[in-house]
């Protein structure tokens, strides 16, 4: 190796011209060898550049035709990059996929990221939506997360046909495939979709083991949820009479160590005399002032926490300053958090929880 001369000192001006010159020389050979392999428009402003389409990372998608209703659901799926534990993987199944899957992809995704002393555990994410580019199809969201009520119009009234889809094919064909862990499946949904997951509480407590519900239709046909709250409470007290089985354990056969975990939310704007609403929020319309999204949320998770079953637990959040459609969020991210969070944190010394507490 030649060592440079010290001290280094500049060149000479005439020498600094020579060098110059030549490097100008052997740049502009080396340019004019490779024009061939340059457009003769070469873009030189980033808005001539053309964009790569996205893609969302170890994620995918299928649609599915129910063979005996006919209806159509587009089902997508992202898998954590860790291997699964022994006890297979959380999963969360999140409604109207089209516009809330990818949200709830990335931030699991996430969620890996963080430090290892709040790191959660790698989270199976599943989509429900319908086919289609649009976030929303309006009709079939109206066929497919409402109740069999007496009364409801035939475009209505197809959330046992979903949720026999979910617990039949989806569920069984899955669960041991991928895998996922039963003891912690949780399902989320907002606005109608919302009233889809208390439909799936209140008719399949046995189906999953977290709802999340933000800002739920209760309102929907006289709000008929209701009466299917007073059924279940009456009905299915059998199934919390028994605290849930500890994570890691083999299920039990007995059908009271089921148990489900309730959260429902609700935006401080939906109601015109909301809590933590601001003195200069935008009037509240008539369609929510009689819906009481706030109060029958919060009502309703007042009544399940008063049923006192070991195996049912139930909470209210209210989002200040956040209005209707504004709730999904914050109560997504939740959600996820809530299916990836391990059984104790990694360290205890940051003094975020005592890790003897356990989930």
């Amino acid at each position: 190796m030649t060592n440079l001369p010290t001290p280094f000192l500049p060149l000479p001006a005439t020498r600094r011209t020579v060098l110059r010159a030549g490097a100008s020389g052997v740049l502009a050979t080396v340019l004019a060898g490779c024009a061939h392999t340059r457009t003769p428009s070469m873009p030189v402003d980033i808005a001539d550049l053309p964009m790569q389409p996205t893609r969302l990372p170890r994620s995918s998608w299928l649609d599915w035709q129910d063979r005996q209703s006919g209806h159509q659901w587009r089902i997508w799926l992202q898998m954590p990059e860790l291997p699964a534990p022994p006890e297979g993987y959380p999963a969360l199944l999140v409604m109207d996929g089209n516009a809330i899957f990818p949200l709830a992809a990335q931030w699991s995704r996430l969620q890996q990221t963080r430090p290892a002393y709040v790191r959660g555990e790698p989270c199976v994410i599943i989509g429900i939506g319908h086919p289609g580019d649009a976030l929303f199809d309006s009709a079939a969201r109206n066929r497919d997360y409402t109740p069999a009520a007496p009364g409801v119009v035939p475009s209505q009234g197809g959330a046992d046909i979903l949720l026999d889809f979910l617990e039949h094919t989806l569920l069984a064909g899955w669960t041991p495939r991928l895998p996922l862990d039963p003891r912690r499946i949780g399902l989320f949904g907002h606005s109608l979709s919302g009233l889809f997951v208390l439909h799936a509480l209140f008719t399949r407590p046995h189906l999953f083991t977290d709802y999340y519900a933000a800002s739920p239709s209760i309102w929907w046909h006289d709000a008929y949820l209701l009466q299917e709250q007073q059924a279940f409470s009456a009905s299915q007290a059998r199934f919390y009479q028994a605290p849930a089985p500890a994570r890691g354990q083999a299920p039990s056969a007995d059908p009271n160590q089921r148990h489900a975990n309730v959260f429902l939310y609700a935006g401080s704007l939906e109601e015109p005399t909301g809590e933590a609403r601001p003195a200069n929020a935008p009037p509240t319309g008539q369609r929510h002032t009689v819906r009481l999204q706030i109060t029958r949320a919060r009502e309703m998770a007042e009544q399940l926490t008063a049923l006192q079953w070991p195996g049912l637990k139930a909470q209210f959040h209210l989002w200040p300053d956040l209005t209707h459609g504004d709730t999904m969020m914050p109560s997504l991210m939740q959600a996820v958090g809530n299916m990836s969070m391990p059984p104790h944190w990694k360290d205890a010394d940051f003094g975020l929880r005592d890790p003897s507490a356990g989930k």
